[in-house]
Parts: C-alpha cells; sequence; structure tokens
C-alpha cells in the first residue's frame, strides 16, 4: 500500500521540482547565450584593471584521450565550451581538459600579468601562451605532481607571470590533467603583478592569523590535558592538530614549506591527514557527548563504526589511487557527520549541553561551507571573506567546541565540587553518627563491666557481697586500723535452725528466706562504707567503719537482729516460732588492739558460736582495747 501510495503521488510531488529546473534552464539560457557571444571576442586588459575573473571569459574542450596538442586542437568555437561561472570544475573524468581565453592590450605599452590558478592541488597543469600567428611564446609546466620549482612564481598557488606586447592578442591555453581522474576546482584570475603580491600578503596574513587560532587553541588544551589526564582534551587536541595539518596541506604551504621536492609524498599524505581529521573528529565527539550514555546503544554503536571506517581511507592512499581515497573519505566522512548530526539532534532535544554546542559550532561550519560553495558556482561575489570563509567557519568551529569543551570541564568541577561537599556532609554526619554509636557502646560496655563486676563481688542469690569480696574489705579495714588506729566492727551472724527450715518448707523458701534477710539487713546500713556479706550458707557478717562508742555499735547491730526477727517469717521448728538469727561482734578501739584478718574474723566466730550456745536469737559482743 505504501509503494501504491508513493506511485500516486510522486508525480504530484514531483512537478513542482520540474517547473523550478525548468524555470532555472530558461534564466541561464540567456546568461550561457551572453558569455558564448562574449567569448568570441577577445578579453581587453588594461592597466586600470588590477583584477580580472577568466572563468566566465573561458572557453573549455574534453580531450577524451589526452593526444592533443596546442598544432591538433580544433579551432571553431563550436567545439569549444563556454563556462558561466568564475570557478571551473571538471568533476571526476578521465580526460585532459584544455581552456582557452583570447587576451588583448590595446594599450601603447607592455602590460604585465600574473595568471593564478587559485588552487594548489592541481595534479598537472600546462600553460601555453600563444601569438597571433598560433606560435608558443610560453610554456609553464607544472602542478602538485611535479617539483615545486616548476612553478611560475613561488608562492602556494599555481601562478605564472604573462606579458602582453602592446596592440596585440595573445592566447592563453591551459591542459589540465589528473593523475588518476579527480580534478581540483581551479578559479583562473588574472592580476597585476602589485595587486597579486598584495593579494599574497592579506592572504598570508589572514591565514596566519586562522593557524595561529588553531595553534594557540591546540597548545592550550594539550596543557591541559597533560595536567588533567581528561582523555577529552586527548581527542581535542588531535582533532586540531589533524584539522592543522590538513589546512596547511589542502593550501599548498606544507608543499611549498616542508616538502617541495616530495610532490608524490605530497599527494598521498593530504587523504590520510583527511581520514585523520574525520577520524579525530568522531573520537573527539563521542567523548565529548558521551554517547556510550547517552544515547541509545545502537546509534552510539553506528557513530563508532563510522568513526573507525573513516580510517579505511587511509589505505588507497598509500597504493597512489587518490580519487578512490577521495571517494571514500567523502561516502564514510558524510556518513559520519550525518550520524553525529542525528546524535546531536536527539541530545540536544534531551536538553544537552554538550550536544548544543555541538549543534552551533556545525550550522557555522555548513553555512560557512555553503556560501563558499554559492561563491564557486558565482552566486555570491568573490571577495576575501567569501574566498576565505571556510576557514572563518572552521575557526569558529574549533572555538565553539573549545568554549563547549571548558563549559563541560566547568560543569564536571562544579558537580563534583558538590559531590565532594555532599561526600563531606555524608561522611561528617556518619562520623556523628558513629561517635554517637561509639559513645552508646562506650556506655553499655562500661555497664556491662560494672554488671560484671558488681557480679564478681556479689552473691548471686541475695544481692550481698560474696565472701571473696569480703576477705578482701575485711584486710583493706585491718590494714587501715593497723595503720590509723581507726575503730573497725566485724559481726557475724547466723540464721537459727535453718537445716530444719529447709528440711521443713524446701529449698526455694530456704532461699526466700536468704534474700530477704540480706534485704532487711542492708536497709539497715547508714553509710556508704559499711556492707552486708554473704560468707556462708546460711551465715552473713557486716563490716562497720565506726566512729561511735561500743554502746551505740551493740544497740545498732541488736536493732540489725530485731529487723530480722520482725519479718515474722513462719518457722515452726524454731522455740521462738519465727526465724532469727545469732550475732557475734567484735568491736576494735585505739592502740594495742590490734589483729589480723584471720584472728579478727575468729574472735566474732567465737562470740557467734556463744550466742548459740546461749539460746540463739540474741547477740553476743566484744570490746577490744
Amino acid at each position: 500500500m505504501l509503494l501504491t501510495h508513493l506511485r500516486r503521488r510522486l508525480p504530484k510531488l514531483m512537478r513542482p521540482l520540474v517547473r523550478a529546473l525548468a524555470l532555472l534552464a530558461l534564466l541561464m539560457l540567456p546568461w550561457r547565450l551572453m558569455a558564448a557571444e562574449a567569448l568570441a571576442q577577445p578579453l581587453p586588459v588594461s592597466a586600470s584593471q588590477s583584477e580580472t575573473p577568466l572563468g566566465t571569459h573561458t572557453q573549455v574542450l574534453e580531450d577524451p584521450h589526452g593526444q592533443w596538442t596546442p598544432a591538433t586542437l580544433p579551432q571553431a568555437n563550436a567545439a569549444w565550451q563556454p563556462r558561466a561561472t568564475p570557478s571551473l570544475n571538471f568533476g571526476f573524468s578521465k580526460s585532459v581538459w584544455w581552456t582557452r581565453v583570447t587576451l588583448h592590450n590595446g594599450s601603447s605599452q607592455p602590460v604585465e600579468r600574473v595568471l593564478d590558478l587559485g588552487s594548489s592541488l592541481v595534479d598537472e597543469v600546462d600553460v601555453l601562451v600563444l601569438g597571433p600567428d598560433g606560435r608558443e611564446r610560453q610554456h609553464m609546466a607544472s602542478g602538485d605532481r611535479r617539483p615545486f620549482s616548476s612553478r611560475g612564481e613561488p608562492v602556494r598557488t599555481i601562478a605564472t607571470r604573462l606579458t602582453l606586447p602592446p596592440g596585440e592578442t595573445l592566447t592563453v591555453l591551459m591542459r589540465l590533467a589528473a593523475h588518476d581522474g579527480l580534478h581540483e576546482i581551479i578559479t583562473p584570475t588574472l592580476w597585476t603583478p602589485a595587486a597579486f603580491a598584495e593579494h599574497n600578503q592579506t592572504e598570508t596574513l589572514f591565514f596566519g592569523l586562522y593557524y595561529g587560532v588553531l595553534g594557540t587553541m591546540l597548545l592550550y588544551n594539550l596543557f591541559l590535558f597533560i595536567s588533567t589526564r581528561q582523555s577529552t582534551f586527548g581527542f581535542y587536541v588531535a582533532y586540531i592538530g589533524s584539522f592543522l595539518a590538513w589546512g596547511l596541506i589542502f593550501r599548498g604551504y606544507a608543499f611549498q614549506y616542508w616538502w617541495p621536492d616530495a610532490p608524490d609524498f605530497n599527494n598521498q599524505v593530504l587523504p590520510v591527514i583527511v581520514s585523520m581529521v574525520y577520524l579525530t573528529l568522531g573520537l573527539f565527539l563521542m567523548r565529548y557527548m558521551d554517547t556510550r550514555h547517552s544515547v541509545s546503544p545502537r546509534l552510539h554503536r553506528i557513530v563508532a563504526t563510522c568513526t573507525a571506517a573513516n580510517g579505511l581511507g587511509i589505505l588507497p592512499a598509500f597504493m597512489g589511487l587518490y580519487a578512490l581515497a577521495f571517494v571514500i573519505n567523502t561516502v564514510l566522512g558524510l556518513a559520519l557527520i550525518i550520524s553525529l548530526i542525528v546524535t546531536g539532534h536527539v541530545l540536544v532535544y534531551q536538553g544537552s549541553r554538550p550536544a548544543r554546542y555541538f549543534a552551533a559550532a556545525f550550522v557555522l561550519l555548513a553555512v560557512a561551507a555553503l556560501i563558499y560553495y554559492l561563491r564557486v558556482l558565482g552566486l555570491v561575489p568573490a571577495n576575501a571573506l567569501t574566498d576565505n570563509i571556510v576557514q572563518v567557519g572552521s575557526a569558529a568551529e574549533a572555538l565553539i567546541l573549545a568554549f563547549g569543551l571548558a563549559d563541560q570541564t566547568n560543569r564536571l568541577k562544579t558537580e563534583k565540587l558538590q559531590a565532594e561537599r555532599e561526600a563531606l556532609a555524608a561522611q561528617t554526619a556518619l562520623n556523628t553518627q558513629l561517635e554517637s554509636l561509639v559513645s552508646s557502646r562506650t556506655q553499655e560496655l562500661e555497664a556491662a563491666n560494672q554488671r560484671l563486676a558488681s557480679l564478681s563481688v556479689t552473691d548471686e542469690l541475695t544481692g550481698a557481697h560474696n565472701r571473696r569480696q569480703f576477705n578482701k574489705d575485711l584486710a583493706a579495714a585491718v590494714a587501715l586500723h593497723s595503720r590509723h588506729h581507726t575503730p573497725l566492727a566485724l559481726c557475724l551472724l547466723d540464721v537459727d535452725h535453718f537445716k530444719l527450715y529447709n528440711d521443713r518448707y524446701g529449698h526455694p523458701a530456704g532461699d526466700e528466706v536468704l534474700q530477704q534477710i540480706a534485704q532487711v539487713l542492708r536497709r539497715q546500713l547508714q553509710r556508704a562504707s559499711d556492707h552486708v556479706y554473704r560468707v556462708g550458707g546460711e551465715e552473713f557478717a557486716v563490716l562497720l567503719d565506726i566512729n561511735e562508742p561500743p554502746e551505740k555499735v551493740q544497740r545498732f547491730i541488736e536493732h540489725m537482729r530485731a529487723a530480722v526477727q520482725a519479718l515474722a517469717i513462719r518457722h515452726e521448728g524454731s522455740p521462738v516460732g519465727v526465724v532469727s538469727i545469732s550475732m557475734g561482734l567484735v568491736i576494735l578501739r585505739g592502740l594495742g588492739a590490734t589483729r589480723s584478718p584471720a584472728e579478727l574474723y575468729s574472735q566474732a566466730d567465737t562470740l557467734l558460736y556463744k550466742a548459740k550456745q546461749a539460746g540463739r536469737n540474741q547477740l553476743v559482743s566484744q570490746t577490744l582495747d
């Protein structure tokens, strides 16, 4: 259905195009007729004309087999074709092309002119000047397939000097031959020597500024690449370097100054440099626009393939196939440019800043190329700007891409700084959180250590200090008493008839009794230095740091005994009917009462035994002075 629709619509779509072409042909017909009529007359050369374009006054003739000589050339105007544009373009052709222009010096003085072809890339050109009698008066055989010394003028383009005697009409023939069929565009122009010298000076100044701009950007970005090691700068430097080399070779400066005696090498290196320009351009823009991550994998592969394929143009150049290398470079370069345009369009639509810089640079270069070709076709006037508009556009392209690269670098730097700030904030928050966690864990560890320390000195059942801590505290208290003669009291107590209680009520009940007794004893203590210890199964100890008289200490201990009895824990095996305790108290006072810990403990145990012997549930004490 699509093909049927196209068949139906195509004639209608083609009608405006056909009409436009017919109108253009009608408009061009008078121009060609006028040009043919003008060519029948010699071109007058006057001293007042400093520059005379010859393209529109030139006739051309195709020599298919390249066998003609000036003597065998057809002389009839019907065999020669007029040209209506300032530039002559023969395209791809194996033929040899001849051009003819007739010049007339109507003055009474000889006139000197410089014939400039406006190109440095014509393979082989023979300029022949014939007198009115058809005899050869002057001959220059030059071209970029011949040494630079063969040129009539030592300038980058192919040029030679002509002398027109007064009152004579001379015919200037040019024989143009291509090495393998690719003819370069020429723009033949007749200059006065002074105007030609001024033209060359202006052109040299312009190209010096142009190459200076490219060289400056190359060096600057080379330093950036060396300092930052960012591959984007490296690819940009490679692209600018390749483009700079191409400009020097294409414009003839390399042949003039670097290898004037190596024409074959000059023709080989040009397509190589063209391939390098496309290759480095693709690599740079792929990296610059980050096609690997910013576009679809398929589009990235297309751009990468087109970029890599441009290296193929190098191979024919080394085999001397200049025209084939030109075709390959043109096709593959066009494919790369189309793929880059599509990529740039996609990224511009996505809001990519690098793609916007690329689009602006490419538009400027495309406009410059369009103006140049319009100038070649004679649709815009030829002047210093239009002659060098491609250089202006390429310099603007390089500058815009450099600005884009700087913008990308600044943006990446800003993003990096922002990322570093965020990372620093995150690290600070993490450190704060870690410090808080460490502090929390430290507090928990300290609490655990405290619990562990407490467990190591505490009786698990009753919560009172254990026997180990009792021995330690008793030794310290006795040592302090021995040094400073401070008063000290030790009381040992035992639960009365506890075995009978366990037998009658069970061990769990007995454990509960021990817990209640330990609690009530601790509640009676009044100083932080006073402690209750469990030193045996049902045996406890109380260690007191005292400053009171013995009678008051005895009353305090008696109060503890009464508090235990006041618990009124039922004990049918006891004469008093409730749980009670027996207590033995030793009080050390003043000088001369020094005892060892074992002696002091033994003395308190003896007093406890006396309390049990006396009937239990009582306190027996002794004060040692």
